[in-house]
C-alpha cells in the first residue's frame, strides 16, 4: 500500500513550531511521588522545603580556640598578653553544655563545640598560649569573632529550596542536616520511543542485510538525561498497521511519544497517516525550514503529544534538543524552554546558511588561551562519529553568514560537554 500523505513539507520557521506546540500540547497534570532525599539528585521539588527549626540550633565554635569574655582581654596583643584561668575543654559532643566561665577565665573549644555561657567570642588557637593551668591570650578581638549563631545558616520558618527547584549535591546535603529522609518531587514523564524501518535490527548479533536500531538508544539516554522515563517499545516495520498499533499501545503506556523514522516523504512514510487515524487534534505541523530535521514534525493525540523525529542520526538529535527538550521542561514543570547552556566563542571558519532554511550547524568547542574556540562539523547528518565529536550546536539564520573569527553562540548540549571542553 502507497502512502497518501501529500509529497511535499509545509515548512514553517523554527520559532513558528515552537509557538504552535506550545499552544497545542496539553498541559500535563504534574505528578508528585515521595522518595529519598539522598536518591533525589537531578529531581524537581514539588513542594517548598521549610525549616522547622533554625540551623544551626545552637551557638557553637567555628574553629579550635578558647571560649573568652570580650572584655576581659581588651588591648590584647603580643606586647601585651592577658593571662586567663583555663577551666576545661568543650567538644562537638558535648553539646547541650551547662558549662559557663566567670571574669578572666577561658574554656578551649573545638571546632563545632558548644559555646560556653558567659562567653561571647572564641580566640583562635595560634594566638594563645598554654603556662600550665592559664591561658595566655595575645590578640584582642571582638564580640562574636569564630561563633557560628543560632539560625547564622537558616532561620525557623524560613524557605530554604522553594518548588521548582531541580536538585542538586549541595542541596542533597541541606536536607540531610535537616533531617529530611524523604522529600516530594515532580514524578518523571514516561516518553515512548518507536524506531521505524524494516532495515532495522535490535544491537548485538546484527544480521548482515540489517542496520542496528542505534538511535532509540541514543534517544533513551537524552531522554533518561533530561530526567524522563524513557521505553524503547521496539522497532515498528514499514506497514501502516505495524506503526498503528505501535502508537496506540505507546499511547497507553507513556506521557509522550516520538517516533524516530518514517516521517519523511518516500512511499513507505507512513507515521504520519497513521497519525491522522489516531486522534484529534492530530498533526500540528510537518516540516520546518531547518537543516537538520527538515522532516520533523509534532502531533497531539489522546492529549498527548507526538515528536515525529527524522531517521538520520544528526537530524534525529538535533531535533530532540530542538523540540523534545522544551515539551519534557514544561512536563516536569519547568517552563517551554530548553534550559541548555549557552556559551560565547570565535568561530574557526566562515560558515554560510542557505535562503530560507535556518542553519543547525554541530560544532566542536574547546578552550585555547581563555577563548572558546568554534569548530563547524559539516558532515553528513548521517555520520555518527561527526556526531560524537560535537558537544554543541550553533543557529545561523536563514541567508546569513558567519565570517572567521566572528564572536557567536552556541547551545551546548548539557553540562557533561563541559568534561569535553579542555584547553
Amino acid at each position: 500500500m502507497k502512502s497518501q500523505q501529500r509529497r511535499f513539507f509545509n515548512l514553517i520557521k523554527y520559532k513558528e513550531a515552537l509557538s504552535k506546540m506550545k499552544k497545542a500540547i496539553p498541559n500535563r497534570t504534574l505528578k508528585e511521588e515521595k522518595i529519598k532525599s539522598v536518591k533525589s539528585l537531578g529531581r524537581v521539588l514539588a513542594e517548598n522545603i521549610i525549616a522547622k527549626k533554625a540551623l544551626p540550633d545552637h551557638d557553637f565554635a567555628a574553629m579550635d580556640g578558647y571560649a573568652v569574655k570580650t572584655k576581659d582581654i581588651q588591648n590584647a596583643s603580643k606586647n601585651n598578653p592577658i593571662e586567663l584561668n583555663s577551666i576545661g575543654e568543650l567538644y562537638p559532643p558535648d553539646h547541650p553544655t551547662k558549662v559557663a566561665i566567670e571574669e578572666f577565665e577561658a574554656t578551649y573549644v573545638a571546632c563545632g563545640a558548644p559555646i560556653p555561657s558567659g562567653a561571647d567570642a572564641v580566640v583562635k588557637v595560634e594566638f594563645t598560649r598554654r603556662d600550665k593551668e592559664k591561658i595566655i591570650i595575645m590578640k584582642q578581638i571582638e564580640k562574636n569573632r569564630n561563633i557560628a549563631k543560632i539560625g547564622e545558616d537558616i532561620k525557623k520558618n524560613e524557605i530554604v529550596l522553594s518548588k521548582g527547584r531541580i536538585i542538586r549535591p549541595q542541596d542533597i546535603g541541606l536536607l540531610v542536616a535537616m533531617n529530611l529522609e524523604f522529600v516530594s518531587v515532580i514524578k518523571k514523564p514516561k516518553v515512548a520511543i518507536i524506531s521505524v524501518g524494516d532495515e532495522l535490527s535490535k544491537p548485538f548479533g546484527i544480521p548482515s542485510n540489517k542496520i542496528v536500531n542505534n538511535n532509540a538508544y541514543i534517544i533513551s539516554s537524552l531522554v533518561e538525561y533530561f530526567n524522563a522515563e524513557p521505553i524503547i517499545m521496539g522497532i515498528a516495520k514499514d506497514k501502516i498497521d505495524s506503526i498503528e498499533h505501535m502508537i496506540r499501545t505507546s499511547l497507553e503506556k507513556a506521557d509522550i511519544i516520538i517516533t524516530i523514522a518514517g516521517c519523511s516523504v518516500g512511499l513507505k512514510d507512513y507515521v504520519p497517516d497513521v497519525i491522522k487515524k489516531i486522534g484529534d487534534p492530530g498533526i500540528i505541523f510537518h516540516g520546518i525550514s531547518l537543516s537538520a530535521g527538515k522532516g520533523s514534525g509534532v502531533a497531539v493525540a489522546k492529549e498527548k503529544p507526538i515528536i515525529m523525529l527524522p531517521g538520520h542520526v544528526g537530524s534525529t538529535v538535533a531535533t530532540f534538543y530542538l523540540l523534545v527538550t522544551p515539551i519534557l521542561n514544561m512536563q516536569l514543570g519547568l517552563g517551554f524552554c530548553d534550559l541548555l547552556p549557552n556559551i560565547r566563542g570565535l568561530l574557526a571558519e566562515k560558515v554560510t546558511a542557505k535562503p530560507a532554511i535556518d542553519l543547525v550547524l554541530p560544532v566542536k568547542v574547546y578552550k585555547q588561551l581563555d577563548k572558546y574556540r568554534i569548530v563547524p562539523l559539516k558532515k553528513h547528518p548521517s555520520i555518527l562519529k561527526n556526531l560524537t565529536e560535537a558537544n554543541g550546536y550553533a543557529f545561523v539564520p536563514a541567508g546569513t553568514e558567519k565570517k572567521k573569527n566572528e564572536i557567536i553562540d552556541v547551545k551546548i548540549f548539557g553540562g557533561l560537554e563541559f568534561f569535553n571542553i579542555v584547553s
